[in-house]
């Protein structure tokens, strides 16, 4: 590659003496030497590379190890969250294939008001029957009060604890001694 040895001189260039081979020799001495370095960090960048890498790797690790549990956090709850809106889309859809059920129910409420009423109707009529008597119980009452006794007298037998003049009675309904309906 590189000769040492006496300068050549090459036809066609003028000879100006000693110093054009000390010019050349000067320029390609630098030339040479930059081609060493350049081959020395060539071959040195390998390990230079890598550790320039793991001190890149050993600052930005730890908070890309931080990130990433993060994101992997942030991801569970997004599927959870997914995981629960499939579901209550599923039950919405689900609900509407059961408006018949629903139906049935609001029916099934409807007439379990209808009867509860129908019980209270009836609790209350026979409350107003045990407070006030029909006629045909009156008439009942008054009836038995004429009857004569076991002892065959004409003797009334005692009047019910609820007199003629506590409860108020019908004029055709009351019998009295001695007349015939």
């Amino acid at each position: 590659m590189y000769r040492t040895g006496p300068p050549v001189v090459m036809q066609g260039e003028p000879s100006t003496g000693d110093n054009i081979p000390s010019e050349v020799d000067h320029k390609v001495r630098k030339v040479t030497e930059r081609f060493a370095e350049n081959l020395h960090i060539i071959a040195n960048e390998p390990s230079l590379a890598l550790f320039r890498i793991q001190e890149h790797v050993r600052k930005t690790l730890p908070p890309l190890l931080e990130k990433k549990h993060e994101v992997q956090g942030v991801q569970e709850r997004v599927q959870g969250s997914n995981f629960d809106t499939e579901y209550a889309i599923n039950a919405v859809k689900s609900m509407h294939g059961s408006k018949i059920h629903f139906q049935n129910i609001q029916d099934l409420l409807k007439n379990a008001m209808f009867m509860k009423q129908q019980i209270h109707y009836e609790y209350q009529r026979k409350l107003q029957q045990k407070q006030k008597p029909s006629m045909y119980t009156r008439l009942q009452r008054t009836n038995t009060m004429d009857i004569p006794g076991p002892s065959g007298g004409d003797e009334p037998q005692e009047e019910n604890p609820e007199s003629s003049d506590e409860r108020p009675r019908s004029a055709s309904l009351v019998v009295k001694k001695g007349e015939k309906q």
